[in-house]
């Protein structure tokens, strides 16, 4: 049987060389204009892992109706990750996925949510989503997080924050200013009588329980969550009402950061009075030129409710959208992903000071457009900005160090272009970078990397290519670099066109989570669907991120043996051949191919470059 075996895929190959000389029958132009997520020629492997309103999710009993499953909602977010204790028999943690989605829902629960789901990984690379079962009796593969019956309703659900210790909160990034606007002609929060601070849970917040709230007063706080058992905890009253889109945890488990995606936003501190214990302990907001760099809120719910406008009002510095923020090295990295066109001229906005980042930026960009140095001062500069002559097209993402409390821009999107001038995907830079908003930090082969992801991205202003379908990319960047420029940026992936990529998170040193947003509905299935996917393969012995990341001579396919579906490292055209070297199948500008169609049997597979690879169907 072997012998037959091996004659076969000889003569196999012979014939597969022969018909090698034939030009591969489908070209394209660029990666860009691919209908899926989009992957380097690189050893890097992905994989969907969960496909929101495909996948079922346990729901617990919501609104009188009983527990039961539904499928889950769409627009994912941020990513929290839980991670497994060690020993776990290969159970790598839970993992929680925000739904920026806001919709009427009565068995999930009106307004946005969160899906919990526990991954282990199997063979290689492989990933697995596993059943199991909670302490409220619910089984499956997929949870609903429990909102409604714990908490109140909850917000868009946009960015949060992993701690250390695995504690996770989601920001609800929903500001609303009346009940009607929550309400949404019903298609929000249907339920929009008075909430009262604890009385939903048992525990309830100390000292404001009993508290009366509008109904859309309860929501945009930061809400911790149970991610073992998929239901949220409490909401964070303590820590204010704002547009939060992000936060950090510091190591000493007392110290909170929280980014405000506002125009103006606002960078806020939070200090425990003991460890582990957020419930007591004092709120401060940045103010950079303040003697200790921080306004002390005090704890009052009044206060807490109108947390910018008090802020801003007593003299905070403003920052042009801040999303999500990282620890990496001892300091904080922030994503502060910009706006077209804004002042702070106007309103409360006058009272604030310009934050050091636009400062910074202002004065990066007269040199790229003056080809010469800003010459005058910071203050200048920041004139320049509060009257609206910046134009905060790329964003940043900023430094902050708590030893000195100081912030600076750490890089500075582009590369710049007039608005007149119409990119075309042949036109388009090597290395682009626009509207930072996801961040995260991962440690590969001793050295640290940021894992920057882009939001907003359109086609003016050399953002992307006029003539295809908006893509946001994802990098990384090396942070022994002393001052980093975008030529700096490694791109490993870019989500499926239309969509925002988001939530980028390293679950360990080999695999990073990312989620694909609100795609286009005229991509391939599933990515026309918001989905969360998983990129493995950085764990690397003495190669370097960069070489492994450009390497265009490696395409390679999995799983192999194969009954079903046949996977690549990277999006491309391809042909399967048989043994005999006839051509059998074609498909254009995907990363899988389904085979269950084939016989069993050795086949090849080739790509746009000429790159083989043999697999099997069993």
């Amino acid at each position: 049987m072997k012998k037959k075996i091996f004659t076969i895929i000889a003569s196999g190959l012979a014939a597969f060389t022969a018909n090698a000389q034939t030009p591969f029958p489908i070209k394209i132009d660029t990666a860009w204009s691919v209908k899926t997520i989009w992957m380097p020629k690189s050893p890097l492997k992905q994989q969907v892992l969960f496909i929101g309103g495909v996948d079922t999710v346990q729901t617990t009993a919501t609104y009188g109706n009983p527990a039961g499953k539904t499928v889950a909602k769409q627009w994912h977010d941020f990513i929290g990750f839980s991670i497994a204790p060690a020993n776990s028999n290969g159970i790598l943690g839970n993992v929680i996925v925000n739904h920026e989605m806001v919709t009427s829902d009565a068995k999930i629960g009106d307004g946005g949510g969160m899906t919990m789901f526990k991954l282990k990984r199997t063979t290689g690379d492989q990933l697995e989503v596993v059943d199991q079962t909670l302490t409220d009796g619910r089984k499956g593969k997929f949870f609903n997080v429990d909102f409604v019956n714990t908490v109140g309703e909850t917000g868009m659900n946009c960015g949060g924050i992993n701690a250390p210790n695995g504690r996770i909160w989601t920001a609800e990034e929903w500001m609303r200013s009346s009940n009607p606007q929550i309400f949404n002609n019903g298609n929000g929060i249907k339920d929009t009588s008075d909430f009262v601070i604890g009385t939903t849970t048992p525990a309830g917040f100390p000292g404001f329980n009993g508290k009366v709230l509008k109904r859309y007063q309860n929501l945009n706080w930061m809400v911790e969550i149970d991610p073992n058992n998929a239901k949220a905890i409490r909401k964070q009253y303590n820590w204010g009402r704002a547009g939060w889109e992000g936060g950090v945890v510091m190591n000493d488990n007392k110290t909170v950061y929280l980014f405000e995606d506002g125009s103006p936003g606002i960078l806020a501190k939070f200090v425990a009075t003991t460890a582990n214990d957020f419930t007591t302990g004092q709120l401060y907001v940045y103010k950079q030129d303040a003697p200790t760099k921080w306004i002390t809120i005090e704890n009052n719910l009044d206060t807490l409710l109108q947390l910018n406008t008090v802020a801003v009002r007593r003299g905070a510095s403003m920052f042009n959208r801040l999303e999500w923020g990282t620890v990496a090295n001892g300091k904080l990295y922030i994503t502060e992903t910009g706006r077209d066109a804004f002042t702070f001229n106007t309103g409360n906005a006058r009272y604030g000071v310009v934050g050091q980042g636009l400062i910074d930026g202002y004065k990066a960009r007269f040199r790229v457009l003056k080809g010469v140095n800003f010459t005058g001062t910071d203050a200048q500069a920041a004139d320049s900005v509060r009257a609206g002559k910046f134009n905060d097209y790329y964003g940043r993402v900023l430094e902050f160090d708590p030893a000195t409390n100081l912030i600076r821009s750490y890089i500075e999107g582009g590369p710049l272009a007039p608005a007149s001038s119409s990119q075309n995907r042949f036109a388009y830079p090597p290395i682009h970078f626009s509207n930072p908003d996801g961040i995260h930090n991962i440690n590969i082969d001793g050295k640290e990397y940021l894992i920057i992801q882009e939001d907003l991205n359109g086609t003016n202003w050399n953002r992307m290519p006029s003539n295809i379908n908006v893509v946001c990319e994802t990098f990384l960047l090396d942070m022994s670099i002393p001052n980093p420029t975008f030529n700096d940026l490694i791109r490993i992936t870019a989500c499926a066109p239309g969509a925002e990529i988001t939530g980028g998170i390293a679950i360990d040193e080999n695999t990073m989570l990312f989620n694909s947003q609100h795609p286009s509905t005229s991509n391939t299935f599933p990515y026309n669907n918001s989905l969360t996917y998983a990129i493995s393969g950085f764990k690397v012995q003495k190669t370097d991120v960069a070489n492994i990341l450009s390497n265009k001579d490696v395409f390679s396919v999995y799983p192999n043996p194969t009954s079903r579906e046949l996977q690549f490292n990277q999006t491309t055209d391809v042909a399967i051949y048989n043994a005999t070297g006839q051509r059998i199948k074609v498909a254009r500008e995907v990363n899988m191919i389904n085979v269950e169609d084939l016989t069993s049997g050795v086949y090849f597979i080739r790509n746009t470059e000429g790159l083989t690879q043999k697999f099997i169907v069993e």
